[in-house]
């Protein structure tokens, strides 16, 4: 086994790469990554990213 395995990533590495689909992955978004020097909002919640759409954004 590596010894980096069980290690966090890299400074350099995303902690977290996403792309969503909104159309049940008939396209998808371009690719967004999390690095551990972003300047993340504390989640309110489990969704992660915060969601942005127009009915969610009403809730806040």
């Amino acid at each position: 086994m590596a010894a980096h395995a069980d290690a966090p990533s890299a400074p350099g590495e995303p902690l977290m790469t996403l792309r969503v689909s909104r159309d049940s992955g008939r396209t998808w978004g371009r690719k967004k990554s999390y690095y551990a020097r972003d300047c993340l909002p504390p989640l309110l919640n489990s969704t992660m990213p915060p969601c942005t759409c127009p009915r969610c954004r009403e809730r806040r």
